[in-house]
């Protein structure tokens, strides 16, 4: 799996936010898709200027209904995350989600790299758990059946192309297995 690659992903469907805000899901989040679970987290974060405010915000931004863009967010913060911080919170969040995926999937390193790469968007949108709201996708996942993790791998919610995306992802991983099967490639 492309780290860079997989990272440029992430960013361009998470976005890079500086400042907390709700996403889709209702978590508070910073960064690019970074999940926050507690006012005592966010304040072990690294934040430039405003620091002092971490845990207010995080009241702030989890007292607000979900479901706004994250610009609405924006005003009821001070502290601000700079893109080094940023940077280096993604780096630990794929590394994490790196070692969580080898756990649960123990062929994980025999896996085409496209389809890690599905996988890894899928566990870092819907968390490592949230994979098991999709058995169908997870039994293909086991029986190396990419055709069929595509068709079953459609998030609600979610916008289409990132959908599309990743159902892609899945079809190259099961060409990639073809060629590599008929000697082709």
């Amino acid at each position: 799996m492309d780290q860079t690659e997989v990272a440029a992903r992430l960013e361009r469907f998470e976005d890079r936010i500086h400042y907390m805000y709700r996403c889709t899901g209702g978590e508070v989040t910073v960064g690019i898709g970074h999940a926050i679970h507690s006012a005592a987290e966010a304040s072990r974060l690294t934040w430039a200027g405003g620091a002092d405010s971490v845990e207010a915000d995080f009241a702030a931004v989890a007292a607000e209904p979900k479901g706004f863009k994250a610009s609405h967010y924006e005003s009821l913060t001070s502290a601000r995350m700079s893109d080094d911080a940023i940077d280096k919170l993604l780096a630990d969040d794929m590394a994490g989600f790196t070692r969580q995926l080898e756990d649960t999937f123990p062929s994980w390193s025999t896996f085409p790299a496209p389809a890690q790469a599905a996988l890894f968007d899928l566990a870092y949108n819907l968390g490592i758990g949230g994979l098991n709201k999709f058995p169908k996708m997870l039994a293909a996942v086991d029986a190396g059946d990419w055709v069929t993790a595509a068709r079953e791998s459609h998030r609600r919610d979610i916008a289409e192309e990132r959908n599309q995306e990743i159902a892609d992802l899945f079809r190259q991983a099961a060409s990639s297995r073809q060629r590599a099967g008929s000697g082709i490639g």
